[in-house]
């Protein structure tokens, strides 16, 4: 399945690049040229009431057009502010851009989510990249993504 695996403690994030399983879902920053995630899921027996496995996605992308992430953050500026991604897969957060200057807006994470599902979005102004957290992710334009975890 992916290339880079490893666990985080009960959880297995497993290093995807394939952009599909994304459309519908991360629908704020146009075409996604290039992407690295992983799809993590609660283990079982985690003490909680049984129900329907939570999923964590959580990755980094560069849009087809870096122009679409500059408008956003320049139309929007105000409600940005500097901030550090926390409790990111040591597999994902090798990837990050080096020096990134990471920024933030709830307005926008409620916005790009949709209400559909919760969801931060850190914008890296120097390399336009986009770090993504987000919990049950479902697409905005239907069915939830086809992904296989594990």
């Amino acid at each position: 399945m992916g290339d880079d695996e490893a666990e985080q403690g009960d959880f297995v994030c497993t290093v995807e690049r394939t952009v599909e399983p994304l459309v519908g879902v991360l629908t704020s920053f146009g075409e996604i040229a290039s992407t690295s995630w992983c799809l993590i899921a609660s283990p079982e027996g985690d003490g909680r009431v049984p129900g329907p496995t939570d999923e964590r996605l959580v990755g980094v992308l560069a849009g087809a057009d870096a122009q679409v992430v500059r408008d956003i953050l320049r139309e929007r500026r105000g409600e940005f502010s500097a901030t550090a991604p926390d409790e990111i897969p040591a597999e994902i957060s090798e990837l990050l851009p080096e020096g990134a200057e990471w920024v933030e807006s709830q307005a926008f994470n409620e916005e790009a989510t949709g209400a559909l599902h919760d969801g931060r979005f850190y914008f890296d102004k120097k390399s336009n990249r986009v770090l993504f957290d987000c919990s049950n992710p479902v697409r905005k334009d239907g069915p939830p993504p086809n992904v296989v975890v594990g």
